[in-house]
């Protein structure tokens, strides 16, 4: 009877130690895609700051989303590197010209690494209907996570030709 009685508890620990580790195994793998999702959209968030920001000439909130060590590979092929020699032309030239310009754009492609680093490919336009200027762009923007923070670390334009 002995025999019997701990071989059925033998059996109830088994079953119960198997039905546990896949229940916390789980909630385990819950945890991580909810912190993954989690860190996506704060990329996503930034990606989208450095591009209204951008957009709608708004100086502080474009020097918040800018690197201190950004590299910018312009579209002519001229490498502009610190945070200085970004941001200043932007603000100082870009958003102060005397006619209205936008750049609409659409992600089309972000990859995420360990909620450290990634980088969004971008399909983009830069229009200023009075100049009669329509670019067509493809741009890579570098992102890394610094203190809880997301910035722009590297910002790649390349013409699409017709």
């Amino acid at each position: 009877m002995r025999k019997r009685y701990y071989a059925a508890l033998a059996g109830l620990v088994v079953a119960a130690a198997g039905i546990g580790v896949p229940a916390a195994a789980t909630a385990g793998e819950q945890q991580a895609e909810s912190e993954r999702q989690a860190c996506q959209r704060s990329f996503d968030r930034a990606v989208w700051e450095d591009m209204d920001s951008y957009n709608k000439r708004d100086a502080a909130r474009y020097r918040a989303i800018i690197h201190q060590d950004m590299v910018t590979i312009g579209r002519k092929g001229q490498t502009i590197i610190g945070y200085s020699a970004n941001v200043d032309p932007v603000i100082d030239v870009q958003f102060k010209l005397p006619y209205e310009w936008s750049m609409p754009w659409t992600v089309t492609h972000t990859v995420v690494e360990d909620c450290k680093m990634g980088y969004a490919i971008l399909d983009a336009y830069y229009k200023a209907p009075s100049q009669n200027i329509d670019r067509h762009y493809t741009i890579s923007l570098t992102l890394v996570r610094q203190h809880g923070k997301w910035q722009v670390i590297k910002d790649t334009v390349t013409d699409v030709l017709p």
